[in-house]
């Protein structure tokens, strides 16, 4: 094995690293309790818990092994060859939080594809596979306990699930950015935007894992005899639960982006009709319908536009004779149909595009 720079510093580090990365996934995880609480999908509640016991034992095994090396067998040369429990445990930890986190996307790309198996289940399989290189990675581990024996007998294996790991991130990624794309408009909409956003944001999230994994392969297949790999693997499961966190806890932010922008222009009422319903009032006084009201010189003011049928704050007296006149007031406010409108309600200039939940993780 190598010097110790390379063996118990690079333990050191790793677990230092760790702890930091660690820090985030407690921070993603107050977030989301905070913002939603127990009114979220039990599904999600139990990825969040199951995602944060599991980040928390896998610190717990790191700074175990940082123990073990720089504590408990200072001066000891062969530790360097010495594979503990703990770091065995730490392989099949950070496979497990991969596996949901692939999970997790692979629900996405199965929602946006239609429900489509044929591209979701390689996917799953490739998770999977990777899941099962790491257990018999970490039996071995745990069987041969020397880094020599595990680099010569069954170092394809380890190979094999980190080569699996980078492959699925890369389809994900592949796949979500592919088909959010399919799902875009053609027009300056706030679907397009939200669909921009999200894009990016998956591109980013994939990269940084993908990356992670494939430096730490690198590292594995360049210099097996040292201990370099093992301090960018402490981070790898830290990643994918901050990936998968995060993308929960952007929910609520993304879905207020699909508010159309022209719905708090001015105040609205249902109709003139919901008049009949308000306290009596003065003729001439404006109906408080519970938002912030303007002015009729206010109002004159804004510029002259095609008349839609929008409902605005207007004035009206307060106890109408009949349905007939109250129907009078109520045309007389929106206009005939058709009257000034320069081109029909619909049209690519008025069209709001329809809600897209499932661009959302759910």
């Amino acid at each position: 094995m190598a010097n110790v720079a390379h063996t118990n510093g690079a333990i050191l580090i790793g677990a230092l690293v760790s702890a930091l990365l660690s820090g985030a996934v407690t921070t993603q995880t107050f977030v989301y309790y905070r913002i939603y609480g127990g009114d979220d999908y039990k599904r999600n509640i139990i990825i969040v818990s199951l995602l944060w016991l599991l980040d928390s034992l896998h610190l717990s095994m790191a700074f175990a092994s940082a123990w073990i090396y720089l504590i408990q067998n200072w001066g000891n040369d062969h530790i360097y060859d010495f594979i503990p429990w703990t770091i065995a445990l730490t392989v099949a930890l950070t496979a497990i939080v991969t596996l949901i986190s692939h999970c997790f996307f692979a629900h996405r790309v199965y929602i946006l594809s239609g429900c489509s198996w044929w591209l979701t289940s390689p996917i799953l399989l490739l998770a999977v596979g990777r899941l099962a290189a790491a257990l018999v990675s970490t039996s071995e581990m745990i069987g041969l306990r020397s880094y020599e024996a595990f680099v010569d007998q069954v170092g394809w294996v380890f190979t094999m699930g980190l080569s699996l790991s980078t492959t699925v991130d890369v389809l994900i990624t592949v796949s979500l950015i592919a088909l959010l794309q399919r799902s875009r408009t053609g027009f300056s909409t706030v679907t397009d935007h939200l669909i921009d956003i999200v894009t990016l944001y998956t591109f980013e999230t994939g990269l940084v894992t993908s990356i992670t994994t494939a430096v730490s392969l690198i590292c594995w297949l360049t210099m097996p005899r040292n201990l370099i790999f093992l301090a960018l693997h402490f981070s790898i499961s830290k990643l994918y639960a901050t990936s998968t966190l995060a993308t929960l806890n952007a929910r609520k932010s993304l879905r207020r982006r699909t508010r159309q922008p022209d719905q708090h222009i001015l105040p609205m009422i249902s109709s003139l009709h919901e008049a009949q319903s308000q306290t009596q009032r003065e003729p001439g006084e404006l109906l408080d319908v519970g938002v912030k009201t303007y002015p009729e010189d206010a109002i004159n003011a804004v510029p002259a536009r095609p008349v839609q049928r929008i409902r605005i704050a207007t004035k009206v007296d307060a106890k109408p004779t009949n349905d007939a006149a109250v129907a009078q007031g109520e045309e007389a406010a929106l206009g005939p149909p058709g009257a000034g409108a320069e081109e029909p309600y619909g049209s690519p200039r008025h069209r709001h595009p329809p809600p897209l939940p499932y661009i959302l993780p759910v």
